[in-house]
């Protein structure tokens, strides 16, 4: 392999795929980063065998061939290289040489053969998704997915699809997060559902843009394939049994106190009141009690070591006076995810789930439990 490509080139490819590098010592050939030049482009790959990322950029390509450096060093070597033109060249024995400017370097690398290939996907969906879409969805989902290892089925996010709507969810049984957008495409008559790890569906994330263009979604039988742009990232799927999500939703004819209320208001008081209780390892006492009655909202804490917080914030109540308790970071997760100025917060009682909605459009919807206090 011998290349030119710039700084820039080199410091945007490792950082795409360098999520995906292995940390574990199982295989040391996944710590690596694969370059492979070829037909005037610059491809890096990396995978730690549950995701892979696939990164291409147009260079000038010398001499053909592959090489695995490591990720570690290679990705803290980019960054620190002068910028301008970077002139990359196999050695013998697997080495890379690296010139700039007037200097050289020369990194140990590997033989591409160990690498694994990436997977063919047999598909039965593609279709594609705005990548700002996306991106926002997965941004108020994700907040609601497990960290529990030993429950795979929530650390994942579910998407479904059927007919042009795609419907992601997410869940840690203690809340729930569900966001509805447009698939385009061709259109799926049966609904399909796969549940796709957290962990990806951040990285889809990263990797997707702010604009309108598409991201490609192809699914075979245990993978999910994402192409956004020069970028591709390919995934394993989760096998299990996602719950019901609609029954645990509950309808708003159900729903005896609706109160609407500015979203940034209402988070800047459950922040402050959630100062005194904030607790990581005693989540019990992460609790704020909210009382609505006339118009009026009332938000306390209390935490007998530190002090109390009491605050009133002007709401518009339809239907009856009520209060709850809820896990404080819960809430402010929603209310940090919502991307609307107002909010209607729906309460059937004390026991039972609250439901947060936006006011301009019901796309959103973010459920959380109650906790009994008593």
């Amino acid at each position: 392999m011998h290349i030119n490509c710039t700084k820039d080139d080199l410091v945007y490819g490792v950082q795409i795929v360098n999520r995906a590098v292995s940390n574990k010592n199982t295989l040391p050939i996944l710590s690596g980063i694969l370059l492979k030049a070829e037909q005037n482009k610059l491809t890096f790959r990396a995978t730690d065998l549950e995701i892979a990322i696939d990164c291409s950029l147009d260079v000038e390509v010398i001499e053909e061939g592959t090489i695995v450096v490591p990720g570690k060093y290679f990705s803290e070597m980019v960054k620190r290289l002068p910028s301008g033109l970077i002139n990359l060249k196999n050695t013998d024995n697997f080495g890379l040489e690296v010139k700039y400017e007037q200097s050289e370097l020369v990194i140990n690398g590997h033989s591409s053969e160990e690498f694994p290939s990436l997977p063919e996907i047999n598909g039965h969906m593609k279709g594609s998704i705005r990548q700002d879409l996306f991106k926002k969805m997965i941004k108020q989902v994700a907040i609601a997915a497990s960290a529990d290892e030993s429950r795979p089925v929530f650390t994942g996010t579910l998407l479904d699809v059927v007919e042009n709507q795609v419907i992601m969810v997410a869940t840690d049984t203690h809340r729930l997060a569900l966001r509805e957008g447009i698939w385009e495409g061709a259109l799926v008559p049966e609904k399909i559902s796969v549940i796709i790890p957290t962990k990806t569906m951040l990285e889809v994330a990263r990797i997707s843009g702010d604009e309108e263009e598409p991201l490609l979604i192809e699914v075979g039988n245990n993978q999910v394939y994402f192409t956004a742009g020069n970028v591709s990232l390919i995934s394993r799927l989760i096998e299990g049994q996602y719950p019901s999500y609609r029954q645990v939703i509950p309808e708003s004819s159900k729903c005896k106190s609706k109160i609407r209320v500015r979203t940034k208001k209402l988070l800047e008081t459950t922040e402050r009141a959630s100062l005194l209780v904030r607790d990581e390892i005693k989540e019990r006492y992460s609790l704020i009690k909210l009382k609505v009655h006339d118009d009026i909202l009332e938000i306390e804490s209390h935490a007998p070591e530190i002090g109390r917080i009491y605050e009133e914030i002007p709401v518009f109540l339809e239907g009856e006076p009520t209060e709850i308790v809820f896990n404080s970071r819960y809430l402010m997760d929603a209310l940090k995810a919502v991307d609307a100025e107002e909010i209607y917060l729906e309460l059937i009682g004390p026991l039972s789930p609250g439901i947060i909605r936006t006011v301009e459009n019901e796309e959103y919807i973010y459920l959380i439990l109650p906790v009994r206090t008593s």
